[in-house]
């Protein structure tokens, strides 16, 4: 990101942050980061991660697309360092579009399994979509089972149990939409 970009995102959460009452160590307590931190990224020094730059979005009450639109318009880089991963015993998932990008309710990741099950059973609020990439699974939803393979997309509420089973390597992209309430 150049320079005058961070200027005026550091502006943005500057103005976001007076309009909510918050001084700039009241934003960072609730961020979980120093003042210093903060004052950096308002004055434009530093260039927040978008993980970081979504944490003081949700403490603001802001959609994260709100601090770039001033500064970018509507085009938005994630460079793949700022993409969280999580690894698991057979399954990595890299989370691509955190929720607040987009909206409150929307998230979007990637995930790659090994063999075998690499989904455990549960359930969350909201509706789910999955679009297999390359490999095979087998996705229990309830009482059902669906054998998906390269191509496949399945979208389904995520209050009913799931889970998935890699018939072999797999790699899927998931979207994850929220039930607000």
């Amino acid at each position: 990101m150049d320079r005058q970009a961070s200027n005026q995102i550091g502006f943005r959460i500057r103005d976001v942050r007076k309009k909510n009452g918050l001084t700039m160590s009241q934003l960072a307590d609730r961020v979980g980061v120093s003042y210093i931190t903060i004052y950096r990224i308002e004055t434009g020094k530093v260039s927040p991660s978008v993980v970081l730059l979504s944490e003081i979005a949700h403490s603001l009450g802001e959609p994260i697309n709100a601090f770039f639109e001033r500064a970018q318009g509507k085009c938005i880089l994630i460079k793949a360092e700022d993409q969280p991963e999580i690894d698991a015993n057979k399954l990595n998932l890299k989370l691509l579009i955190p929720k607040r990008l987009i909206n409150d309710s929307i998230s979007i990741s990637i995930g790659r399994a090994k063999k075998g099950k690499c989904i455990d059973r549960h359930k969350n609020n909201g509706f789910e979509m999955s679009y297999i990439i390359k490999g095979k699974c087998l996705f229990k939803y309830g009482n059902e089972e669906h054998e998906m393979k390269k191509g496949d997309v399945i979208y389904f509420s995520g209050e009913t149990v799931h889970s998935v089973i890699a018939l072999e390597p797999l790699e899927f992209l998931a979207i994850y939409f929220r039930e607000i309430k």
